[in-house]
C-alpha cells in the first residue's frame, strides 16, 4: 500500500519536528507575533520520544516514504540526536535522512553525526 496526496501523487518525504525550541529567532521561522517572550515551548517530556519517532518513520516507510527530514525548531538542540539518527538509518526503507538546521551547533556534533 502507498500513501498519496489529493492529486494521487505518491508521498516520498516525511518531515518530523524533533524539537520546538531554537537558539535563534529568525523572522521567517519564529515571527514575533506568534513566538513572543511569553510563548510556552513544550517541556522536554512532551516532545516525541525516540521510540515514537521510530514508530512513525517505520509506518511511513512501509507506505512508500523514503526520505526523512528532521526539523525543529533547531534539531541539533535535541539531546542525543546522533543516537536517534543511528536508530532511524537502520529502519528498512529509509533511503535518505537529513536535517534542517541553522548550523550553529554543527561543529561540535559533526563527527558524531557522520558516524
Amino acid at each position: 500500500m502507498k500513501i498519496v496526496d489529493r492529486m494521487n501523487r505518491s508521498l516520498r518525504d516525511l518531515r518530523i519536528s524533533v524539537m520546538d525550541r531554537c537558539n535563534l529567532r529568525c523572522t521567517y521561522c519564529m515571527p514575533k507575533e506568534m513566538f513572543g517572550p511569553d510563548y510556552a515551548f513544550l517541556p522536554n517530556d512532551k516532545l516525541l520520544t525516540f521510540e515514537e519517532i521510530e514508530r512513525i518513520v517505520s509506518i511511513f516507510t512501509s507506505l512508500g516514504v523514503e526520505k526523512i527530514r528532521l526539523t525543529g525548531g533547531e534539531p541539533l538542540l535535541r539531546k542525543d540526536l546522533p543516537s536517534l539518527i543511528q536508530r532511524l538509518i537502520k529502519i528498512p526503507g529509509v533511503k535518505d535522512l537529513s536535517l534542517t538546521t541553522n548550523g550553529i551547533h554543527l561543529g561540535k556534533l559533526a563527527k558524531q553525526l557522520k558516524e
